[in-house]
């Protein structure tokens, strides 16, 4: 009966163990403010496009615990899924001009608006490998875990990073758009998978661009329009459906 016990208990303080915490994610604690996130992601790249790097990107977010909900919003247990979601983010960035790197993931420990999920992206990247290096931002990435549109805050947010680094910068001896991303997932055999993105180049066009992985395909559709008042406030219009 005692050895019994003995097992019982230790099996139930392995269950409730807490989970290793992934190192290569950035957890501020309350009240913190974070200045910089580390770079480069280990084993990520370095790649030669923004667009291979942002197909590399997705599933490593989308991967993440709660990144995904994996039930439409109007499934009874949305809610229950929704209390535990969380939003990752992380740069697409350059230290040479040539090839792209991905930062560590970022969360932010506040969510003050129960309607939204956060993450904080700070405005640097802190490269141990080149401190002394001129950053190359280009894109901002993060995860929607239900599988919305890019938000009014994602274009703030791309909006006030634009203030800091500059819309547009030089990459590849051409000039580049920063861009945002959100990423968007799927279950596949009870696993998160990498669905597609919802992308906005603002410096390129006024497009927000859903574009959808099936069966490693890629497709791209315009589902909306932006447009920035003389005050800097974004309106989303969307492109209506054409039969």
């Amino acid at each position: 009966m005692r050895a019994s016990l003995l097992i019982g208990l230790s099996v139930l303080l392995v269950e409730c163990a807490a989970p290793t915490p992934n190192p290569h994610v950035v957890h501020p604690k309350l009240g913190e403010t974070l200045t910089s996130v580390p770079g480069p992601l280990p084993n990520f790249g370095p790649f030669a496009t923004v667009g291979e790097a942002i197909l590399a990107a997705c599933p490593i977010i989308m991967r993440q615990p709660h990144a995904l909900i994996p039930v439409p919003r109007t499934h009874q247990n949305f809610s229950v899924y929704w209390k535990t979601a969380s939003e990752y983010c992380a740069w697409l960035y350059s230290v040479d001009g040539e090839h792209v790197d991905m930062s560590l993931m970022a969360t932010s420990p506040v969510q003050d608006d129960p309607s939204k999920r956060r993450c904080d992206l700070p405005a640097q990247v802190a490269d141990g490998r080149h401190p002394e290096a001129t950053m190359v931002y280009l894109v901002m990435l993060h995860n929607h875990a239900a599988g919305e549109n890019l938000s009014f805050n994602d274009l703030y947010a791309i909006a006030d990073m634009a203030h800091i680094h500059g819309i547009t910068t030089r990459f590849r001896g051409q000039q580049t758009s920063m861009s945002i991303v959100a990423f968007i997932g799927k279950e596949q055999g009870g696993q998160p998978e990498c669905a597609g993105f919802y992308h906005y180049v603002p410096a390129q066009s006024d497009e927000i661009l859903r574009y959808t992985v099936d069966n490693e395909h890629l497709t791209k559709k315009a589902v909306a329009r932006v447009t920035w008042s003389d005050e800097g406030n974004p309106s989303i219009l969307p492109i209506e459906e054409r039969q």
